[in-house]
């Protein structure tokens, strides 16, 4: 499970990655995934509180814990610690970033056959 706890008004929060989190967060914006990173360069003041939102509970339901703020609560405490250019904010997209891409098959360098072959000639 991929995670990162990240403090907030002086609690420590967990905030949860993976295929549920994903899996929520793409219904809850009704989007894809391409377009849920076109939005977050596009409009990161709507999208990065939603993403996190999204995480922060996905954790609490993985621990059976009740969330104790809701998408606009949740909102004022990231405009709270900095906003979306915070030093937290940029942990949690660097995590989400990380969880994207950790363990996804590097497409090996193509080497054309056909110039391979043409070289053995």
């Amino acid at each position: 499970m991929n995670r990162i706890v990240i403090k907030l008004k002086n609690k420590n929060h967990d905030f949860c990655f993976g295929l549920g989190f994903m899996g929520n967060l793409l219904e809850q914006l009704d989007c894809s995934i391409d377009e849920l990173m076109q939005g977050i360069q596009k409009n990161p003041f709507k999208f990065i509180p939603v993403l996190m939102f999204e995480s922060y509970a996905y954790g609490c339901t993985r621990a059976k814990a009740e969330k104790e703020y809701d998408l606009y609560s949740f909102t004022d405490v990231i405009d709270d610690e900095g906003g979306v250019v915070s030093e937290k904010v940029s942990k949690f997209l660097e995590a989400f970033t990380e969880s994207m891409t950790k363990n996804v098959p590097k497409e090996p360098a193509k080497v054309g056959k056909k110039k391979a072959i043409q070289s053995r000639k």
